[in-house]
């Protein structure tokens, strides 16, 4: 129950890419606003996200919900009301700046949850369950939009995600939680650099993504599929993620990590050849397979890194995330204006390549299996 509530209340985060780019568009000016304003959600959350995980540790996940939420909810209607490039910016940043740290506390609570001591096949259940969000939410923003526009979607996400989060807190367990101190620093563990490099560039993608997608769909003259093309895209990442729940995951962490975004950099080149929805729909959904298999082995190197303060890592992972979430979008912006699709999507080729070429070149500094990650000293 845990697991559907916290998924369900990230509705509005999942889809704030998608929202911010359709009431952007429409209240600032074209897709070079929501570009930007896209950037700007994306850096405040950045500056906020490692502050709200350590108030989970030093407040716990109750209390910091409780009032990262609330905020959440009023920035985001401040967003559904306003006009013109510089308001929307603006708010879009305060959206990210009160963003709830709802992954960062399911996924540090998993291991503490699971009976057996390994968590692998949670984090794939909970990568299930978040595509599932992925598939749905697309839809919902969607028919949101196509009845009563941009901003009735936002704010009916807003208010359906506030509520998947109170249910979710009343579920929450009380958790001993380490020093947000304790241990040696983060940054100074060579998986620690190595996995941030990685994320960095995978978030390079993906924030180009959520401009490109919307983008393509306007320059094939359907700008109302847009959400369509991003469940389809979920779709292909929900076979993956149930693929790996059922037959669990095989080899080492570091081996399948390598290969899965390999597999991702392989199969975003054919996004730059449709022309077409229908042959977007196809492209999109291949895309999708290794995403949720490659997102949860991420989140078991999580563990084994950091163990007790993996929720102090994903904080760190998530200003990461954002930054290059901020970059990608903001040169997807004019790419999506001029082009639509086609040699824009090469953008996000190029950046998982990159993430690809630092997790390559680094792989030695990762965990193979459980046992704890190297210690300082070599890279």
């Amino acid at each position: 129950m845990l697991i559907v509530s916290y998924n369900a209340a990230q509705l509005p985060v999942a889809m704030r890419p998608l929202l911010i780019a359709l009431v952007a568009a429409q209240q600032a000016g074209g897709f070079t606003g929501a570009g930007l304003a896209s950037g700007a959600a994306a850096t405040g959350m950045a500056l906020s996200a490692p502050w709200w995980s350590r108030a989970l540790a030093r407040y716990g996940d109750r209390r910091t919900l409780v009032v990262s939420g609330a905020l959440f909810v009023v920035t985001e209607l401040a967003l559904a009301a306003s006009h013109g490039l510089l308001p929307v910016m603006g708010a879009a940043a305060l959206c990210g700046l009160c963003t709830p740290p709802i992954s960062s506390s399911l996924r540090s609570m998993l291991p503490h949850l699971v009976a057996t001591g390994d968590p692998s096949r949670a984090y794939a259940a909970n990568a299930v369950a978040n595509e599932t969000v992925y598939i749905v939410s697309p839809l919902w923003v969607t028919g949101w939009a196509t009845l009563a526009g941009p901003a009735a979607a936002l704010i009916a996400s807003a208010l359906a995600g506030a509520a998947a989060l109170a249910a979710g807190i009343v579920f929450t367990p009380a958790l001993p939680r380490p020093s947000p101190r304790s241990g040696p620093r983060l940054a100074a563990l060579p998986a620690v650099r190595t996995l941030g490099g990685t994320h960095l560039a995978y978030w390079v993608c993906m924030g180009a993504m959520w401009v490109l997608l919307p983008a393509f769909a306007a320059h094939a003259g359907a700008s109302h599929q847009a959400g369509l093309l991003v469940a389809l895209w979920s779709i292909g990442s929900l076979a993956g993620g149930l693929a790996l729940a059922v037959r669990g995951s095989r080899g080492t962490h570091r081996d399948r990590y390598l290969w899965l975004l390999g597999t991702l950099a392989a199969t975003s080149l054919p996004l730059a050849l449709p022309a077409t929805v229908a042959t977007m729909a196809v492209a999109i959904a291949l895309f999708g397979i290794a995403l949720a298999p490659w997102l949860a082995t991420g989140d078991q190197l999580v563990t084994v890194i950091a163990g007790p303060r993996s929720s102090e890592l994903y904080g760190w992972l998530t200003t990461l995330g954002q930054i290059g979430s901020a970059i990608g979008a903001t040169l997807a912006g004019p790419l999506g204006d001029r082009y639509g699709g086609g040699p824009a999507f090469l953008l996000v080729t190029a950046a998982l390549a990159a993430g690809l070429a630092i997790a390559l070149t680094r792989r030695r500094t990762l965990p193979q299996d459980d046992r704890p990650t190297p210690p300082p000293g070599t890279r």
